[in-house]
């Protein structure tokens, strides 16, 4: 169970999946291993060692790959901007491919960053680039393909996530924990507040008032924003495995737990809505996750699996 508070969990069987209303709708083997992933109409774009993934998801429960793109070192974190894919693309910074045919996808531009580029969140005319010790970038894209970067803002930890929400940028900072800066001003982000999580910050994803902070072992973070110079801790919530990323729509947390599978649960009500964990041999590793109606998209050690969730 997410929150250990439900109750008492029951005895694992190492070689069945544990799950609860949400089942496997398909599952595609990739040569190697996932670890983002962005979707942008009837494809997902999946992030690995020195490719990326192209698969066609316009029937989740047939999926197939439709193209691979080779890089030149390993991607990160991934956007879609019509027909840009920009690429956290490590020690090289920001990369820009031309995806209007993938099979024949190519580099166009590249953008160097003091550090490795990680997490890419598009908002608007603007990317947001996580560089861990360098702290975070903000790049304007109002030419798509040659972004210009506007500035670049230190925190005092390793910045791997970030969210965005009208003129507050959400960062996970790891040791520092959360920090909020006012970017209404791109060019000279202001920091407004900050909050001290239990453990290393590593994503956060923000809806209505709350941020939801993943701390990997130590779970997740739900903190109430309604005042950016005032967090405060609304509930702490463990699970099933490492909380590496999550997603917030409508009300819900989404949460990839690494060996722990998937999780959705309904955080103010404090109870799990579905779930599913595999078996501990043989099991996926779930990095990362995209929801998309029913259905929940991960970046998985063994490739790419899609969760759907049942009503």
């Amino acid at each position: 169970m997410l929150f250990l508070i439900l109750g008492q969990e029951a005895q694992e069987d190492v070689y069945k999946p544990d799950s609860m209303n949400m089942r496997i709708s398909r599952r595609l083997k990739l040569p190697t291993p996932c670890f983002g992933i962005a979707i942008s109409g009837n494809y997902a774009y999946l992030s690995s060692l020195r490719k990326i993934y192209v698969v066609d998801i316009s029937k989740p429960d047939s999926l197939y790959l439709y193209a691979t793109i080779n890089t030149t070192n390993i991607p990160l974190g991934l956007a879609v901007h019509g027909k840009y894919l920009y690429v956290g693309h490590g020690y090289k910074g920001l990369s820009v491919f031309d995806i209007s045919d993938p099979n024949i996808a190519q580099e166009i531009y590249n953008l160097p960053m003091p550090d490795t580029t990680m997490e890419v969140k598009k908002v608007g005319n603007y990317l947001y680039l996580t560089l861990g010790d360098s702290g975070f970038a903000i790049v304007s894209i109002e030419n798509p393909a040659r972004p210009r970067l506007l500035s670049i803002t230190k925190t005092d930890g390793f910045v791997r996530g970030i969210a965005v929400r009208g003129k507050y940028a959400y960062v996970a900072s790891g040791r520092g924990g959360l920090k909020v800066f006012d970017v209404s001003n791109p060019s000279k982000p202001r920091l407004v507040g900050s909050y001290k999580t239990e453990g290393f910050a590593i994503g956060v994803d923000v809806e209505g008032n709350f941020a939801y902070i993943t701390l990997g072992r130590e779970g997740i973070d739900i903190v109430d924003i309604s005042d950016p110079t005032n967090i405060k801790r609304f509930r702490l919530a463990k699970g099933p495995g490492d909380a590496l990323n999550a997603r917030t729509i409508n009300g819900l947390i989404y949460v990839a737990f690494g060996f722990g599978g998937v999780s959705v649960v309904d955080p103010i009500n404090k109870f799990e809505v579905a779930r599913y964990k595999p078996p501990k041999y043989g099991g996926d590793y779930v990095f990362d996750i995209m929801v998309s109606g029913d259905y929940v998209f991960a970046a998985s050690r063994n490739g790419m699996v899609v969760y759907q969730v049942l009503k």
